[in-house]
């Protein structure tokens, strides 16, 4: 019982130290409820296993500067997936979120399931050779995907405007393929856990991450925890109904929000804007070929004046501001962070219409006020974010699978003594 019991608060110590980049053993020992004898042990055999290290001095509070622990860099193998409608994006990462090999290419997403996933294993497999990597040394795969899942199948069950997706068990396929452990979810929810350990949403215990790109979704950050609902589908923002007499959604709704604020409906406003000869701005920049223009085109032309751009952009703001809202008043969150496609080109011109629109509509004003802000993140972070989803549930597995190697060790005939079989 007593091995079980340091067992048990060794893995919640491995879970602390994974979850702050630095912390002390008092910390850990306050976190766990032990004693300084049993944190000076269970640190000490995490030490010993090679599982973490020691990461210099942290600040005083009145007597020595404590010692921090820290994840021993590079310890472990883990890959995260960024699977969209257009790119993925594939990060090797080590237990803490280090990048070790990072690429990006077309995801083939619109070719069908087949060609998509046969192509997403050879470039997962690209990635491993190039780092010397094989599968057996790999500890789990994290794989964020933007169609609507099942998460206790591991199923992609659609993908709205790609109809080939109906019902792909892709983590079962990545598990028969590499034979590791595989975690999947959404890639609105991948996001927030990158915003989380590597944006600015870090101090907030209650957030919500907004994904608006070719569609529009969101993960719920509550008491520091991601929320999933009853099961598994909280987050599908995208829609929410901001305008009865809207146009008709994928999901059989007509005004949801994804149908007012994606990408998607921002390139098709804009392509009819140039057939109505409503921006000459636009009409130069794609040189009379409307099928290229992008959110990026679009966003440029505002900032270089274009009436019909902004607002476009203001439109885009207006209704994102109205789910905002929603969002406000039903959970009162300390920040909301949006992110994706459509930030990262025209965040600056988004949100200050969206920051009137809460301003006018939310009911939680004044010092309590939620924060909003545009997502930093790099695309390369969005991967990582999908590493992080399965590197606790990794890193366990990995320290369960030392334990075990320690009894056979001690089991063996040749070590056996009289005091192991105690």
């Amino acid at each position: 019982m007593a091995k079980k019991l340091i067992t048990r608060n060794i893995l919640k110590a491995l879970q602390l130290v994974r979850a702050q980049e630095s912390i002390s053993r008092s910390q850990v020992g306050e976190k766990l409820g032990a004693s300084p004898f049993l944190v000076s042990q269970i640190c000490d055999a995490l030490l010993g296993a090679g599982f973490i290290t020691e990461a210099g001095l942290g600040d005083s509070t009145g007597g020595r500067r404590p010692t921090l622990l820290s994840l021993r860099k590079g310890f472990g193998r883990i890959v995260g997936v960024h699977f969209g409608s257009f790119n993925v994006r594939i990060a090797l990462t080590d237990f803490g979120g280090t990048l070790i090999e990072y690429l990006k290419d077309e995801s083939k997403a619109s070719h069908g399931p087949e060609v998509a996933l046969h192509h997403l294993f050879q470039l997962i497999d690209r990635v491993l050779e190039k780092a010397g990597i094989g599968y057996s040394e790999l500890d789990g795969i994290g794989i964020g995907v933007s169609g609507v899942l099942d998460r206790s199948t591991g199923q992609i069950l659609f993908w709205p405007k790609l109809p080939l997706w109906v019902n792909v068990p892709i983590k079962h396929m990545l598990e028969e393929r590499y034979k590791t452990l595989v975690e999947l979810d959404d890639t609105s929810r991948t996001r927030a856990y990158a915003e989380s350990r590597l944006g600015g949403a870090g101090w907030a215990n209650h957030f919500v991450y907004i994904s608006s790109g070719a569609g529009v979704g969101a993960a719920l950050f509550l008491n520091g925890q991601l929320y999933s609902g009853a099961a598994g589908f909280a987050g599908e923002f995208g829609h929410m109904t901001v305008s009865e007499e809207g146009p008709l959604c994928s999901c059989g709704n007509r005004g949801c929000l994804e149908t007012m604020v994606s990408a998607w409906t921002l390139i098709r406003k804009a392509r009819q804007g140039l057939d109505d000869g409503l921006s000459n701005t636009l009409k130069k920049m794609t040189q009379d070929s409307p099928e290229s223009l992008s959110v990026e085109m679009i966003a440029k032309a505002a900032r270089n004046g274009d009436r019909f751009s902004r607002r476009l952009l203001s439109e885009a703001g207006m209704y994102l501001g109205r789910g905002i809202v929603g969002l406000v008043n039903l959970l009162n969150p300390e920040l909301i962070v949006i992110g994706a496609a459509m930030a990262s080109a025209a965040g600056d011109l988004l949100l200050p219409e969206i920051e009137r629109v809460v301003q006018d509509r939310a009911m939680i004003l004044g010092e309590h006020q939620v924060k909003i802000q545009i997502s930093k993140l790099d695309e390369k972070e969005w991967a990582i974010g999908a590493s992080f989803q399965v590197a606790e549930k990794a890193l366990i597995n990995a320290f369960l699978r030392f334990q075990e190697k320690k009894k056979r060790i001690v089991r063996s005939p040749a070590v056996r003594s009289s005091k192991d079989d105690l």
